[in-house]
């Protein structure tokens, strides 16, 4: 089974990894139908996230419709355009059609369904962008760890020298690290959304109404309850001003260099580690002088710093999700069902 290391450079294991001395891998399984492709140490966050975002679907039904026997009893006549219409590519009704339909449909509390089905797509979009985030951190070790390097490529250095990789491959790498940080962004705007909703949730249902949340990004996190809360993705910290300015850099300047590269160290012409650099950050934000942003004189690799991003997020995710039933919920233990705090 191939392991991709933190170094950027693959081995072969015969067997699971089971190592401290190894630091950080990803190993690929082996065989057809595996449920788990790649394994690292502590992914097991990624199935208590998805269960906490699975309750969140829950909530939501819990605090539009108090009877859950009677939406249950409801939403198996719904037809399949209530749930489907706009969001699903499948679903081929166009924005007319939906429209008339809407209009002439007689089905009981329509409105609310439909207002419903709208916030739970919130959380299949975190959903979503988590999976593209998970993507993106496997593809970045497996990617840069089996680019092909010509072997006459090692001469053009001493034998323990660094040769850098200017290709297309080291653009491909780089757009994984920018994908990865633009996903995670987009979280941060999706969850103040979900939060927003909540927050100011609807009460009447006699029309089929936008978002209240549709102008609601992560600039406006601060008309939030959960905002600031420590340990959170709303905490104030230097960890979530990064995630925001290498966001902005990507997607407001284009790249975070202007020529990505990839470096290979040599120890007696064999190759002993291949990395990308991460540009110099001061209190969360990119080293700037005037127009340049793109300094990289502490010599921090990604490779080193990726997986500490990647539990920390989710980490702060998973956390984020728990308070969020703190602050926005208590539990009816009589009917086994969540209602909104009054505050």
């Amino acid at each position: 089974m191939k392991a991709y290391l933190c170094n950027g450079i693959f081995e072969e294991y015969p067997y699971y990894i089971d190592d401290a001395n190894v630091g950080f891998f990803i190993q690929e399984i082996d065989g057809k139908n595996v449920v788990n492709k790649y394994i690292y140490p502590d992914d097991s966050i990624k199935y208590e996230l998805d269960n906490q975002l699975v309750d969140l679907y829950d909530l939501f039904r819990d605090l539009l419709c108090k009877n859950t026997a009677q939406y249950y009893k409801e939403v198996v006549s719904l037809p399949v355009w209530v749930q489907c219409a706009g969001q699903d590519s499948d679903c081929d009704i166009s924005a007319d059609m939906f429209s008339d339909w809407i209009l002439k449909a007689d089905i009981p509390n329509l409105y609310r369904h439909l207002y419903l089905v709208d916030c739970q797509f919130l959380i299949g979009t975190v959903q979503n962008l988590l999976c593209a985030m998970e993507d993106a951190f496997i593809n970045y070790y497996k990617t840069i760890s089996t680019i092909e390097l010509d072997e006459s490529c090692k001469k053009l250095t001493d034998p323990n020298g660094t040769i850098m990789i200017l290709s297309a491959d080291a653009t491909r790498v780089s757009s994984y690290i920018e994908t990865y940080f633009t996903k995670a962004y987009s979280i941060l705007d999706i969850m103040c959304k979900i939060c927003y909703e909540m927050q100011y949730r609807r009460t009447e249902f006699e029309s089929y109404e936008k978002l209240k949340s549709t102008e609601v990004l992560w600039g406006k996190r601060k008309k939030l309850q959960i905002n600031e809360t420590i340990n959170t993705i709303y905490e104030k910290c230097d960890f979530i001003s990064h995630i925001e300015a290498i966001r902005n850099e990507i997607v407001h300047n284009g790249t975070w260099e202007r020529n990505p590269k990839i470096f290979v160290r040599l120890e007696n012409y064999i190759e002993a580690e291949r990395f990308m650099l991460f540009p110099d950050m001061e209190q969360g934000y990119l080293s700037t002088v005037k127009n340049r942003k793109h300094f990289f004189f502490l010599n921090v690799k990604v490779n080193d710093i990726l997986p500490g991003i990647h539990l920390e997020f989710k980490r702060r995710l998973l956390n984020t999700l728990s308070e969020i039933k703190r602050i926005y919920f208590k539990y009816d233990e009589d009917n086994e069902r969540h209602e909104l705090l009054k505050r």
